[in-house]
């Protein structure tokens, strides 16, 4: 049905989804042990003869949280609050840190490894995006609309001075990898290539996300591909290839084959969109994709209209989905058995999956069911686990954490017993239940982070009445969802009811996601790119449906 939804249709779907989706960051607002003896101190707290202070604050991890801290942070009305008092004004310096050169669009990734998008689009450098960000061009270059009216509003403060706006931060970007936070002496411990340095911060926002990890299960870190880094999607992409060769020799020789199995652990949004791209991708017909996960069904967290379309369109693909099903070992598969067509690289990626049934009533008879499967290509998109027992990163620290290393935080989404530091998205907890990990959770709490900072900052060096600026809880406004169902195949669910489905969503999607970009110049880019690879890709796929053989009669 929605094939033949209109093209002004899908215009004014648009539009509305790009006015909404600017809504969120508004409406959402109803023992670091031991630093290491040598290091190098970096960007204390500094001030100026005029009376401007600087404080510092630190962003740890550049996803989707972490960038738009950065980005909103300017945003808002700093310190000229006190101009005229002779007292001090505050205009702090922002340093992002991240252990990547490059901010990565997650929803996008499989669409780069497919070249139906490009690097640019889907993974801009942080320099890139960052600049120009503090000075008085703020205004033009942030993603995010100017909240500051908008949270001064909520908090009950008022500001008519509109200087204080813009070109009053410095904001900066280190690639580094974080070692751990002395939370009691207000510092991070970083690595980088010239060795271990601390940075002192007057606040903290902690944004270093998920952690994927295969430790827990044998063999799973040799030979599974986790899917959520630049790196590891052009890893997919030279193996897709290797793939490709294999399939094509064997149709040439005519040879009886290895079976070509993918099989793709998680069944969550990124399991169930990156198992249907595979199937568009490989073909149906040469590969078998098998999509194996503990729960009792697929896209447990979705829309009921989204899981059903996901549904659906994994049973018409033909894809293999094994739910209550969990991955007990992986082990190197060698049976001697192997086509002289396939290369040696792509032989070391051959291995054998062991699963177990998660069933209860299974459990409770005895032994669990097990079933082996040869596997080519195995791909690992299940959820977040702790790396390790020992402390690493943000876990070297004393700030207090659940079962799965997610940091505990008050509903404002700051540390007990430390106010100034903040943590954000996947790698927080700020309620017994937790939020979704999702991009739009990410953002919304970045936004309400950066506003609490403001007002920690403010009432610790300007001149404002102790009591004039409030900490804003945290409160989550699901704006919908979207997830792609193969190359020209969407599912779309909003807040507005809107619900779509077909080649029509799959155009709104890459819009949508055009709009929240992290800034207008690369919402632009994206848009325009992404509109005109796939009309390059129907294009040539309508080529393909009309070249018949002519019928001369």
């Amino acid at each position: 049905m929605c094939s033949l939804i209109s093209l002004p249709l899908v215009i004014a779907c648009g539009l509305i989804l790009c006015a909404v989706s600017q809504l969120p960051t508004a409406l959402a607002f109803v023992g670091f042990h031991a630093a290491p003896k040598r290091i190098s101190t970096l960007y204390a707290t500094s001030s100026s003869d005029d009376g401007v202070i600087q404080p510092h604050i630190v962003i740890l991890g550049g996803g989707f949280g972490g960038i738009n801290s950065a980005l909103t942070l300017p945003t808002l009305p700093w310190s000229d609050a006190a101009q005229g008092s002779g007292k001090t004004s505050v205009k702090p310096r922002i340093t992002l840190i991240d252990k990547s050169e490059r901010f990565v669009f997650l929803p996008l990734l499989y669409e780069l490894c497919v070249d139906d998008a490009s690097i640019d689009e889907v993974a801009p450098t942080f320099k890139s995006l960052l600049s120009g960000v503090g000075t008085k061009k703020i205004s033009t270059l942030s993603g995010l609309p100017d909240l500051s009216d908008a949270l001064q509003l909520l908090s009950g403060e008022s500001n008519d001075d509109d200087e204080t706006k813009e070109g009053n931060c410095e904001v900066s970007f280190l690639q580094a990898q974080v070692e751990g936070i002395d939370a009691n002496n207000n510092r991070v411990v970083i690595n980088r290539s010239s060795g271990i340095e601390t940075l002192n911060y007057d606040a903290l926002i902690i944004a270093t996300g998920a952690e994927v990890s295969c430790d827990a299960v044998p063999g799973a870190s040799q030979f599974a591909l986790p899917f959520y880094t630049v790196e590891q999607c052009f890893e997919l992409k030279r193996r897709l290839s290797l793939i490709d060769n294999y399939l094509e020799e064997v149709r040439a020789s005519s040879e009886l084959g290895q079976s070509t199995n993918v099989v793709v652990v998680g069944g969550g949004y990124s399991g169930v969109e990156l198992a249907l791209n595979l199937v568009d991708r490989l073909g149906s017909n040469d590969v078998q994709v098998t999509l194996v996960h503990r729960g009792k069904q697929v896209l447990e967290y979705a829309t009921e209209h989204n899981r059903n379309a996901g549904m659906e369109r994994l049973k018409s693909a033909g894809v293999n989905v094994m739910t209550s099903t969990s991955v007990a070992e992986v082990s190197s598969w060698d049976d001697g058995t192997h086509s002289d067509n396939m290369s040696e690289t792509l032989r070391k990626q051959l291995c054998t999956v062991k699963l177990t049934a998660t069933n209860e009533l299974i459990e409770d008879e005895g032994e669990p069911e097990t079933t082996q499967l040869a596997t080519t290509l195995l791909l690992w998109t299940a959820g977040s686990t702790p790396t390790s027992i020992r402390n690493a990163g943000i876990r070297n620290s004393v700030l207090p954490r659940d079962a799965m290393g997610r940091i505990l935080t008050s509903p404002t989404l700051n540390v007990a017993n430390y106010p100034n530091v903040f943590a954000i998205g996947d790698c927080s907890r700020p309620k017994k239940v937790p939020y979704p990990g999702t991009a739009q959770v990410a953002m919304q709490m970045a936004t309400v982070a950066s506003w609490n900072i403001y007002a920690t900052l403010s009432k610790k060096y300007s001149s404002r009445e102790q009591d004039s600026l409030k900490l804003l809880p945290f409160s989550y406004l699901n704006l919908g969802e979207m997830m792609t169902l193969g190359t020209n195949d969407a599912t779309i669910s909003t807040l507005g009811g809107i619900e779509l489905s077909g080649p029509a969503a799959s155009w709104l999607r890459r819009l949508v996601y055009a709009v929240r970009m992290p800034t207008p110049g690369q919402g632009l880019f994206a848009a325009v790119d992404g509109s005109s690879r796939k009309l390059a890709r129907g294009a040539l796929r309508n080529a393909r449906r009309k070249s018949k053989p002519v019928d001369w009669k």
